[in-house]
């Protein structure tokens, strides 16, 4: 499988590389890391979980998050690698010491008590090794109670994205190792974007990330899970990973022992660029090494046209004029839920508004046409006044309420009937009042029996949705009567028909539109 991640410079022709383990690399900011990535993850079709990790970082902002999960382990080499993180160092002899205070615990709470008790008697290099665990402990636990953690990981077509900023670098350690671990027991076809590499698998030294990411390269490519390795700076990132990623993504770096520190990590039959090739590239360029391959490449984003990249990887055009353009992206139609359910409130409130105006308007027209049963036959000053032919009394001017026989006066009528012609609160009151009105394309789908989208229009049109589902229950409906294919296909049918208007999106379910129902004919 490959995917499009832009076309080459100076000659504009269409580049596609390998959906397999990569790593991007370049300055931030500077070179267009985020970018590249969430193109290459929507143009591949596959899901993808990334993390977000510091404070002020805005990527992935349009993504699905997802709440964090993580899930305890208290055995001695996950200890012995949250030791070794907090340390920044890897270990030699303290491994005993670790067995010792992980025995017979199941959480990493009970872990930090052993190691409370067994620092009340430890002297010397014992001490040294407990105080270290005892203070990471003492970091992560309280995070561990305190946070509301996800029983399972929801993840949705495209990107998906944990946010982390919020917990400390020790605890999102943690959280990163488990999110791996998750997607390669229980997802197939997803990429697991690992940000800041040079801080989560360091070289020369164990953490959480650095083993469940080496378990993840090894066995996730036979699944369609793949890693993908952001960082800034190579030099600090493991090296027995690096060595088996296949693709490389470089974009600028102008240190040139980095440059040369990257260079040297391409993994041997990979066709290296020269070192001052890296050191020219702009926002947006990179060079793509893979196989034999070494392409400068412009990374064309989600929200630009084929035509348009093409044009700037030749130079007809101008990235810096084209810069001025806001991102397709930000004018796209797509409602999230959040906002649908403001409308929907909005929109609930606007028409009981209205029907109170209504209401109010219809008891005001009948009192007035009680008043003019009352009234009688109106002489001929009423009738002229209606005509135009004479003005309204004056406010001021006092006018009598009834005539000798009981009746309403003419004069009170004439009053009355002007001030609630006058009077905008009354009358005039729902000429004031918002009005939404809505235009409506019934769309009409017709079944074809073979296709996912015609076995989800035909659920709908049986009823199947009336009821909360989630995709994965269109999946297994499709393969209890022979559908064969991928979870996507069935998860792409669902949301076409959310679009379609066939379907409302309520969480990470889905509901059936009742009045749609009918728009779904046999073909």
């Amino acid at each position: 499988m490959n995917v499009r991640l832009g076309y080459a410079i100076g000659s504009g022709e269409p580049v596609d590389i390998p959906v397999r383990h990569l790593v991007v690399t370049g300055q931030t900011q500077e070179a267009g890391k985020t970018t590249a990535l969430e193109a290459l993850i929507t143009r591949s079709g596959l899901k993808a979980l990334a993390f977000v990790t510091k404070r002020g970082e805005g990527a992935f902002a349009d993504a699905h998050e997802v709440r964090p999960y993580f899930k305890e382990e208290a055995d001695w080499e996950f200890v012995k690698s949250l030791l070794e993180a907090a340390r920044n160092e890897k270990l030699k002899f303290e491994t005993s010491w670790i067995i010792k205070a992980s025995a017979g615990a199941r959480t990493l709470a009970e872990v930090h008590k052993n190691v409370r008790k067994l620092l009340e008697t430890a002297r010397g290099i014992n001490e040294s090794v407990y105080t270290v665990l005892d203070a990471y402990l003492e970091i992560v636990v309280p995070q561990i109670a305190r946070v509301r953690w996800a029983d399972t990981i929801e993840l949705e077509h495209g990107i998906n994205v944990m946010d982390l900023r919020k917990l400390s670098t020790e605890m999102q350690q943690l959280v990163i190792r488990s999110a791996l671990l998750w997607v390669l027991e229980h997802e197939n076809e997803t990429v697991v974007v690992v940000p800041e590499a040079w801080q989560f698998v360091p070289q020369g030294r164990n953490t959480p990330v650095r083993r469940a990411a080496e378990r993840f390269i090894r066995l996730g490519a036979t699944l369609g899970n793949y890693l993908w390795i952001d960082s800034q700076d190579i030099a600090g990132v493991d090296k027995p990973i690096l060595k088996m990623v296949p693709v490389w993504v470089l974009g600028v770096q102008r240190e040139s022992n980095e440059i040369k520190r990257t260079l040297d990590q391409i993994p041997a039959g990979v066709r290296k660029p020269k070192a001052e090739e890296i050191a020219l590239l702009g926002l947006g360029e990179f060079i793509a090494c893979y196989g034999k391959h070494t392409i400068p490449t412009y990374a064309q984003p989600t929200w630009m046209s084929d035509n348009e990249a093409a044009a700037i990887a030749r130079g007809d055009i101008s990235l810096a004029d084209y810069a001025g353009r806001p991102p397709k992206t930000q004018r796209s139609d797509t409602v999230k839920e959040s906002e649908a359910r403001e409308l929907r409130r909005n929109n609930a409130k606007l028409s009981k508004d209205l029907e109170a105006v209504r209401r109010e308007n219809h008891r005001l027209l009948e009192r007035l046409e009680a008043l003019e049963a009352t009234a009688g036959k109106r002489p001929a000053v009423a009738r002229a006044i209606d005509a135009g032919r004479k003005s309204e009394p004056p406010d001021d001017v006092e006018v009598p309420v009834h005539t000798g026989n009981g009746a309403l006066s003419d004069a009170m009528y004439q009053a009355i009937r002007s001030r609630l012609v006058k009077d905008p609160v009354v009358l005039k009151v729902i000429a004031t009042k918002p009005q939404l009105d809505v235009e409506v394309t019934r769309e009409t789908i017709a079944v074809d029996g073979k296709t996912w989208l015609g076995l989800a229009a035909r659920l709908v049109a049986d009823g199947f949705f009336d009821d909360p589902r989630k995709v994965g229950d269109v999946y297994n409906e499709g393969k209890r009567i022979g559908f064969s294919g991928v979870r996507v296909r069935a998860d792409e049918a669902v949301k076409k028909l959310v679009v379609m208007g066939f379907l409302t999106r309520e969480g990470n379910t889905y509901l059936a539109v009742p009045d749609m129902k009918v728009n779904v004919v046999e073909r």
